[in-house]
């Protein structure tokens, strides 16, 4: 079981997905992850790839974001995302797409949409997804002055950069990474 750490939710337990090779979050590194980006997450727009049950997107909507979207293809974590938003009370800030994270960067891009803050967190074997971020470059999804931030495992030490997406900085919380990526990046 994972709960919402703080903000309007705060102590609010989540459903996760049972029997599945789901790793959510730990509660120690997601306040790490959120006092990092405390300055930065009220009113912002923040895309969750690879929601799993949706614990960091609905912890960014508890601390005030203005629009989360959650992004998820497996139907099963769809069905927990879902429940979960109705257990948080998150409505309109709040849009859940059951689809390919790819395909969803690319109808975001064609709605000229753009994020703060984007949080991706793929299986940790699926190392090919961690390509995602030079996407998100290229199509101009992230604000000015924006940040992706990739969750990995320390095993797996990700490039410096992807395109015009140079890493910022990183940091670590027991096995979790999370690496903070940003440029000038504008469409």
């Amino acid at each position: 079981m994972i709960r919402i750490i703080s903000g309007e939710c705060k102590g609010r337990r989540l459903k996760t997905l049972k029997g599945r090779a789901v790793r959510p979050t730990s509660d120690r590194a997601k306040q790490t992850l959120f006092d990092i980006l405390q300055d930065r997450i009220n009113g912002c727009n923040f895309l969750d790839l690879f929601s799993g049950s949706g614990g960091i997107g609905f912890e960014a909507a508890s601390r005030g974001a203005g629009e989360v979207y959650l992004i998820e293809s497996d139907p099963n974590a769809m069905k927990i995302i879902k429940e979960n938003a109705v257990l948080c009370g998150f409505g309109k800030n709040v849009s859940v797409y059951e689809m390919d994270c790819g395909q969803s960067l690319r109808r975001i891009s064609k709605e000229k949409k753009t994020f703060d803050l984007i949080f991706l967190d793929p299986p940790y074997t699926d190392h090919a997804a961690y390509e995602l971020i030079e996407i998100v470059g290229e199509e101009g999804l992230l604000s000015k002055g924006g940040l992706v931030i990739a969750e990995h495992d320390r095993r797996h030490a990700l490039p410096k950069s992807f395109g015009v997406l140079r890493m910022l900085r990183t940091r670590r919380v027991g096995d979790t990474v999370f690496s903070f990526y940003g440029g000038d990046v504008e469409k």
